[in-house]
């Protein structure tokens, strides 16, 4: 009912629900397709500086065709060092995280990039 709150018999707290979905600054639906623009124009301009600097890569579509299910953002097809570290790939994340996120981020997603 959250997602169709015109579902709840009670037309007042329908209503309340709506409003309560509507006014929501963190997590509500116009939050979410600000935070999806956001991540999304992060990504355009971080293609944009990988083929500014003639990295060869990868992106999610071109990985996803090749069978993937779960992709970076893009998979640097030669590894570079920054600072000392090689990175081979790279996920965009737009909005900050805490610890617990990328905890999360590091299960859920980021150790299946690893043992490519």
């Amino acid at each position: 009912m959250l997602r169709d709150p015109s579902q709840i018999p009670d037309g007042v707290l329908a209503n309340q629900v709506y409003q309560c979905i509507v006014n929501d600054c963190c997590y509500g639906p116009l939050v979410d397709c600000i935070k999806h623009a956001i991540g999304h124009e992060h990504e355009v301009l971080l293609r944009d500086l990988l083929l500014e600097k003639n990295l060869s890569f990868l992106d999610e579509d071109q990985l996803r065709a090749k069978g993937y299910d779960k992709t970076p953002d893009f998979i640097l097809q030669v590894p570079v060092a920054v600072e000392g570290h090689i990175i081979h790939w790279i996920e965009s994340k737009a909005s900050f995280g805490d610890e617990c996120s990328h905890h999360a981020y590091l299960h859920d997603q980021f150790w299946s990039y690893w043992n490519r």
